[in-house]
């Protein structure tokens, strides 16, 4: 059995699908009831309704799983405290191997996110728990091709101008799974996940162009966008730094270490925007 954590998430349901699909019993970790179905209609063999800031509740839910998969609430102010508490029980449970989702270039300390992964990984790597730690770039199911086409507009709150490298989640799901079917041959890496787009936002449109045969312009929106009305300042904050980054910087990453591991050649955004639209 493999437990998931915050899987009723983006992030969550690509990595349950892929176990799922390549036979293993998953154990569907949520934070509230209402996903119980979706996650057993997802193919999770239990689903358990837990709160990671217990960290008395955590050993009980985790008995019985050979490995874990902890990804993090994102931009959440208790990120920390929740991943601390996920590795401490793995500890407890007897948990044989450990797969953490981190973030490409955890060290940009200024980004909050960044932060909560990065001590995620100080904590993992004073546990003694077997771990592997795979650190994905940018993801493309942050463009939503259905709404694009809808509106034939592309936007991003950060410069148009900018390049960011991007990677397919059913990429990322792909390699949990191949990491989890051998565990001793990735204990102890900690992988790059990038696939080999690196796209301005402009390049991002004409891609959706070409491939829905749609005209879609891209367009810089303000920061806020990506938080309501009623966002608590840390999110605010979180958002607001990474924007800034990306605007400034871009994010940027290597294929080589994810075509290894996929053994084939990563999805192409154009390839990702034609499996949206089937």
């Amino acid at each position: 059995m493999i437990a998931i954590t915050a899987a009723a998430g983006t992030t969550g349901r690509h990595i349950l699908r892929a176990l799922c699909s390549a036979g293993f019993a998953v154990r569907a970790l949520v934070h509230s009831d209402e996903h119980s179905d979706s996650m057993r209609a997802e193919g999770a063999h239990q689903v358990v309704v837990t709160d990671m800031t217990r960290p008395d509740e955590l050993p009980a839910v985790l008995e019985g799983c050979s490995a874990v998969v902890h990804i993090g609430p994102p931009i959440h102010p208790r990120e920390i405290t929740m991943s601390h508490n996920v590795i401490d029980a793995a500890v407890r449970a007897g948990v044989e191997q450990f797969v953490l989702m981190s973030v490409t270039h955890p060290q940009l300390e200024p980004l909050l996110n960044h932060q909560s992964k990065l001590a995620a990984e100080r904590h993992l790597l004073g546990s003694r728990l077997p771990f592997t730690i795979l650190q994905p770039m940018h993801y493309m199911q942050n463009v939503h091709v259905r709404d694009c086409v809808a509106t034939g507009r592309f936007t991003q709150p950060f410069s148009l101008d900018r390049p960011l490298s991007f990677v397919d989640l059913t990429d990322v799901g792909a390699v949990a799974a191949t990491v989890l079917s051998d565990p001793q041959h990735h204990r102890w890496a900690t992988y790059e996940l990038c696939g080999t787009d690196t796209l301005t936002g402009h390049e991002v449109a004409t891609i959706l162009t070409d491939v829905t045969g749609t005209a879609i312009h891209a367009e810089q929106v303000p920061v806020s966008s990506m938080f309501g009305e009623q966002a608590p300042d840390y999110t605010i904050d979180g958002f607001t730094r990474l924007i800034n980054h990306y605007d400034r910087y871009g994010i940027l990453g290597n294929p080589n270490v994810l075509r290894w591991l996929l053994n084939r050649e990563p999805t192409t955004f154009a390839q990702y925007a034609r499996n949206q639209l089937g």
